[in-house]
């Protein structure tokens, strides 16, 4: 998530394109909370662990690939019309990708129990409004194609997510429940 705030800051700099002050706001304030959520987990992790190094490494190759696509950006795209192009697939191709690896997340079936329990049906409705209201923005404010098409998909993946959650959790309340029995020792 921090790549695809980054991106999206980014989209809505000057350097990149005019008026895109909302789209910066809005992401900047979810890059601070990403960034404050991964400094209270390198706090609190062990720095041992499988999970730090993989989360240090990945969070490594994300800044230097930002930074190479932002520095190529301004020094071999010259107009703001070409910039605006070129980051404005980037981002779109990558939150579409993300939002439909969190759909596929959804549609693995293993354990009812688990899809009951811990995946984020608030989540998803969330995202689904932040959607329809990006969605509104991009058709009423002025047409900026890459923020339609990203919050299309997102809705429809976030649809998708919040139906197959239901059923979910359909099937879980026609679930035997167990029964543990209990000792009288």
């Amino acid at each position: 998530m921090v790549a695809k705030c980054s991106l999206w800051v980014w989209y809505g700099l000057p350097l990149v394109q005019k008026d895109g002050i909302l789209v910066t706001t809005s992401n900047g304030v979810g890059l601070v909370v990403e960034v404050i959520y991964l400094v209270v987990f390198f706090i609190y992790c062990d720095k041992e662990s499988e999970r730090m190094q993989d989360t240090e490494g990945f969070l490594f190759i994300e800044v230097i690939l930002l930074f190479s696509f932002d520095v190529g950006t301004l020094l071999f795209l010259e107009s703001l019309s070409a910039r605006r192009k070129a980051t404005g697939v980037v981002c779109t191709v990558y939150t579409i990708i993300m939002h439909v690896l969190l759909a596929l997340d959804t549609m693995d079936d293993g354990d009812q129990e688990y899809h009951c329990r811990y995946m984020p049906s608030w989540f998803s409705f969330v995202n689904f409004i932040n959607a329809g209201i990006w969605i509104a923005y991009s058709v009423i404010y002025k047409i900026d194609i890459y923020v339609l098409v990203v919050n299309v998909v997102g809705a429809l993946a976030c649809a998708i997510h919040l139906i197959i959650l239901c059923c979910s959790t359909v099937r879980c309340l026609l679930l035997p429940k167990r029964v543990v029995p209990s000792s009288n020792v």
